[in-house]
């Protein structure tokens, strides 16, 4: 055998690895965004529709920040996130502060609008024409034998590693994170206890935000961009919340990855166009045999 010659069942094996390591960076911007849409949900008992909107808004800040400001990807990253962290508190503040005591319909309303709001102003202001964010570790590549990843992708998986387990540690060892479990408990409680649920409830959001931001930032120089990519975001984000459970961070975890590598490796062995099915295939069981989520204890059956 020659030295580039592989076995037929090594070659499906790498084929197979390669498939899920797509996946597994898939998966984990698709947990930045997932993330945040329990934390709202959790925290503020806010189904938020817009959340794609600023994993868009940050993939669109990151592609000028480079391309009109002159930053480098890095900064033009962390410039991303904090403006658009920043947009959530004002989103908190206009859209559901004074919301908060309105029926839930009425909030998920306008989420909605907010949605629909941000998406035709980023097509107004950024047009229509699809974008690609180039970044120095889009075409670089890192290989491991037989398989090949893009440096981005890698990227992708570190720093989403990353930021899940320092959320995930603010949540359970820092002041603000006690106070955002005790809100999440019982909001009248916590407020009686000298909490300002406001307060928490804006950073909360903010935080969100900021991670749906760091993810388009993340996860846009892998494909392209265009105004109504939160769309696709905020699905994605959906099925990973109900699968993992809603207000489970650990569940968000768990169900980004299955869903990404899931997707990998459904378009690789069968289809590109299965691809897409898998995600409403998985929710449609997920709802029929366990609605309280994969990684939340199943509901009382009392």
């Amino acid at each position: 055998m020659g030295p580039g010659f592989l076995a037929p069942s090594a070659c499906l094996t790498m084929v197979f690895l390669q498939q899920l390591l797509n996946g597994l960076a898939n998966g984990m911007g698709y947990v930045l965004i997932a993330v945040g849409l329990t934390l709202v949900f959790g925290v503020l008992r806010v189904v938020n529709f817009a959340h794609g909107e600023f994993f868009m808004l940050g993939a669109y800040v990151t592609y000028y920040g480079m391309t009109l400001a002159g930053l480098d990807y890095i900064s033009a990253l962390l410039v991303a996130t904090l403006l658009v962290a920043g947009l959530g508190i004002l989103a908190n503040r206009f859209f559901f502060q004074p919301l908060k005591k309105e029926h839930e319909f009425t909030i998920l309303l306008s989420s909605l609008g907010l949605a629909l709001l941000l998406s035709h102003l980023a097509e107004t202001i950024f047009g229509a024409d699809p974008k690609y964010v180039d970044t120095p570790y889009s075409d670089a590549t890192f290989s491991l034998g037989e398989i090949t990843v893009t440096q981005q992708r890698i990227g992708v998986i570190l720093v989403a590693s990353a930021m899940i387990a320092a959320t995930y540690w603010f949540i359970k060892h820092t002041r603000m994170g006690k106070m955002m479990q005790a809100t999440a408990q019982n909001p009248e409680g916590a407020a009686l206890t000298g909490i300002n649920t406001r307060f928490v409830h804006a950073y909360t959001f903010a935080l969100a935000c900021a991670l749906a931001a760091l993810s388009g930032a993340l996860v846009g120089p892998t494909a392209m961009l265009y105004p109504t990519v939160g769309d696709w975001a905020v699905l994605k984000g959906f099925i990973v919340v109900v699968m993992g459970g809603l207000g489970s961070v650990t569940g968000a975890l768990m169900g980004g990855l299955i869903l990404g590598i899931a997707e990998s490796l459904g378009g690789g062995y069968i289809s590109l166009g299965f691809k897409e099915a898998i995600g409403y295939a998985i929710i449609i069981v997920v709802l029929l045999l366990r609605p309280n989520g994969l990684f939340n204890p199943p509901a009382s059956t009392k």
